[in-house]
């Protein structure tokens, strides 16, 4: 089994999801419109699991009464399964503050309800570790972490998780993540549809991705998979 544990899934065609029914997509929002299309593509595709949240990248224009509303989506419907994406990021200063507010309510929600989160921290990965752990969030996946190598072993520590994606092929700093990561905090992600230097990220590049995971770790790709289908249940119920 294949896993893409951070997908904008809600933004892909419908036709290009049939291609991935075999595979398991989290789709993370970035606000309500997102996370009532994340919701509604569940219901066709049960393959995906959806996540509900307000992006860091969005709290420019996303008013606080559509926050609430997000966060009532997490109180009210049984088919959230998990929050995201959600977090901090540094380099948009102008919004850090109101980034750490909502982030927190996130957290202390997802941390009532039992629900994974999964985390934007760009630039903020210690802060955005000490928020999880001070809420006492259980689950969480750092998302296209090319944080300090020295936080991977308290992210391990605390149960947390990271994703690897394609562009590891050509970023440097996630290249030695990957290379000083433990396998048991390792997940895969695609971060569709995105685009990276050139690379247009989709959930079909986490095929070639296990192959260049297996030949850095030395380990047998039907092996890794195993490990991180292993890890995902983990992380999902």
């Amino acid at each position: 089994m294949l896993i893409d544990a951070h997908s904008h899934a809600y933004d892909l065609p419908r036709k290009e999801l049939e291609k991935y029914r075999s595979m398991r997509i989290v789709s993370v929002s970035e606000d309500l419109e997102s996370s009532l299309k994340t919701l509604s593509i569940a219901e066709e595709f049960p393959n995906i699991i959806p996540f509900v949240g307000v992006h860091p990248w969005r709290l420019g224009e996303v008013s606080g009464s559509e926050v609430e509303e997000v966060l009532r989506l997490v109180e009210k419907r049984d088919d959230v399964k998990g929050v995201g994406e959600v977090g901090l990021d540094r380099k948009i200063e102008e919004s850090y503050e109101r980034q750490k507010e909502v982030f927190k309510k996130f957290c202390s929600l997802a941390s009532e309800y039992d629900l994974p989160v999964n985390v934007h921290a760009r630039a903020a990965w210690r802060e955005a570790l000490e928020i999880l752990e001070k809420l006492e969030v259980e689950k969480a996946v750092i998302h296209w972490y090319s944080g300090p190598i020295e936080l991977l072993e308290e992210i391990a520590q605390s149960g947390y998780m990271i994703t690897i994606n394609p562009a590891v092929k050509i970023q440097e700093r996630h290249r030695k993540v990957l290379e000083e990561a433990e396998l048991s905090i390792i997940l895969t992600e695609s971060d569709s549809p995105y685009r990276y230097r050139g690379l247009d990220l989709k959930p079909e590049m986490i095929r070639d991705l296990i192959k260049f995971i297996s030949e850095v770790k030395k380990i047998d790709e039907e092996a890794l998979e195993n490990v991180i289908a292993s890890n995902f249940r983990r992380l999902i119920r």
